[in-house]
């Protein structure tokens, strides 16, 4: 007992007697006529009298108060007790589903089903049950019944959604993945399965990214930087071929509003400077281009630029990627576009300086590529007239080409293949139509079996002819081995993905690819 209980129970007592002794102080008569009869009581006793006649109504009213509860207490205390065995039986067979043993948990989900009728848990037990036991069609009936439960809808869809996903219903399941998320807008799985899959089937997802953002799932720079890549996406689908009656207007305002979002992204640009080209707006396709070059230089951009202008002389293409050297005059990819320009131009010391720069660059780096070292072959063979002498420098950097990196590529960092998408956006997607990936794609060297890439030699010129006009060397697609040349290197092991160089022919070394175009 505290020390205040104690405390108040001294203080009752004192009341008591304090009462006591206020009425015995105080004496006096009751007197009561009623029907003739006449009670005379003194005041202590009438109290006494009065307050046992009120316990005696006290418990008569709770004797009748019982009587009339029974039936409902004693059904009260039958379905208090149903629902202790049936969460017993529940906790049990989630611990059966937990340990796998699928028998046992259909069994005591019978049983917790017969107890506590429909409840959510109950429906959740019988539908994991039936999915150990293989049973999908089962599993996605209590599933449904699930999800008409207002208490339990989510609980429902996900595992909906889940069962479409397994058997291949992409669209079942992206409806009830939006359907979720309506209903709980703050489902993180609902709204990273709704925007996968609204990407994936060409779908506006704006209203999932933002739900992604909410939910934490990515930061507000990261939404920002998807919803630039969503906008490039639909700005690449009015370049391809196969579209009819394209909106250009409305590919330019998804470009520009993607290049707003994210000004680095570089398959906006590019995407936004070919609609432009197709809509012979040439001067602002070369006034985009240059003013990220001081920033943000890429190949595929030079590639752009070179090929705004299909029918100028080689000369006159070279004083045109000056305003490149302008910009941002020490960078590795302004030496690639001047030397593969001036090589195509015939410009040879210009060629050499830009090249040496640009072989310098890449050995500080992560060592030579495929294209360059072609390209200094191509220099050899047409800088030096006396075939004599070319012989030796061309084989030389097609001995280095056989070793080099290949050229970067717009490559998948989930599953490892390259782009698809046309080289009107450089082969650069928004989703991977391998592995489903949503901006995967980043500009890196692919893996390749390096025995996969056959290197020739350019043929030598006979002594009374006079010597060749200067070409550049044709890169990417395999070559056939020649009868009498450089033998093919030892096969190394397979690190790739199937068919992975056949797709790469049209995207290894864009810069030289087009050098070649000028050429």
């Amino acid at each position: 007992m505290t020390l205040g209980r104690t405390v108040w129970f001294f203080v009752k007592i004192a009341i008591v007697v304090a009462a006591a002794v206020w009425l015995a102080d105080r004496p006096g008569h009751v007197s009561i006529e009623w029907l003739g009869y006449n009670i005379d009581l003194a005041v202590g006793t009438a109290l006494a009298l009065l307050v046992v006649f009120i316990l005696v109504l006290y418990l008569l009213w709770r004797l009748w108060h019982i009587v009339t509860h029974a039936p409902t207490g004693f059904a009260l205390f039958r379905r208090n007790r149903r629902q202790a065995k049936g969460f017993k039986a529940l906790t049990r067979g989630l611990v059966a589903v937990a340990a796998g043993d699928a028998a046992e948990a259909k069994r005591l989900s019978r049983t917790a089903h017969g107890l506590l009728d429909h409840s959510p848990l109950t429906l959740l037990l019988a539908a994991q049950a039936a999915q150990m036991e293989g049973d999908e069609h089962a599993a996605a009936r209590y599933f449904e019944a699930l999800s008409k439960n207002p208490e339990a809808a989510l609980l429902g869809l996900r595992g909906l959604t889940t069962a479409a996903l397994k058997r291949g219903d992409e669209t079942a399941a992206l409806t009830h993945a939006e359907a979720a998320l309506q209903s709980h807008p703050h489902a993180d799985w609902a709204a990273e399965t709704a925007h996968r899959l609204q990407v994936k089937h060409g779908k506006p997802a704006e209203e999932s990214l933002k739900a992604l953002v909410r939910a934490g799932v990515m930061t507000a720079k990261e939404g920002q930087h998807r919803r630039a890549v969503l906008l490039a996406e639909r700005a690449r689908l009015h370049l391809l071929p196969e579209t009819t009656d394209a909106d250009h207007d409305a590919g330019l305002r998804s470009a520009r509003e993607a290049l707003k979002l994210d000004s680095a992204l570089v398959p906006a640009r590019l995407i936004l400077a070919n609609l432009l080209l197709r809509m012979s707006k040439k001067r602002e396709a070369l006034k985009l281009i240059e003013q990220d070059w001081d920033s943000n230089p890429h190949p595929l951009l030079a590639r752009a630029y070179i090929e705004a202008e299909p029918g100028e002389r080689p000369a006159e293409r070279m004083k045109r990627l000056e305003r490149l050297q302008r910009q941002n005059p020490n960078h590795v990819e302004t030496h690639r576009a001047l030397g593969m320009a001036a090589l195509a131009a015939g410009l040879w010391g210009d060629a050499r300086r830009h090249l040496e720069k640009l072989v310098a660059a890449e050995r500080a780096g992560d060592g030579l590529s495929y294209g360059t070292c072609r390209a200094m072959a191509a220099l050899e063979e047409g800088e030096r007239p006396d075939p004599r002498n070319t012989q030796a420098a061309v084989r030389q950097w097609l001995d280095a080409a056989a070793e080099a990196q290949p050229d970067p590529a717009w490559i998948c960092s989930v599953c490892g293949h390259p782009g698809e998408a046309g080289p009107a956006s450089g082969h650069w997607q928004a989703v991977c139509p391998h592995c489903s990936g949503i901006d995967s794609f980043r500009w890196q060297r692919p893996v390749l079996p390096s025995a996969n890439i056959l290197l020739v030699p350019a043929p030598a010129a006979a002594p009374a002819e006079p010597a060749p006009e200067p070409t550049l060397p044709e890169v990417a697609a395999p070559l056939p081995a020649p009868e009498a040349s450089i033998p093919a290197q030892k096969s190394a092991p397979e690190t790739a993905p199937a068919g992975l160089e056949k797709r790469l022919e049209t995207q290894l070394a864009p810069s030289v690819d087009a050098a070649r175009l000028i050429n």
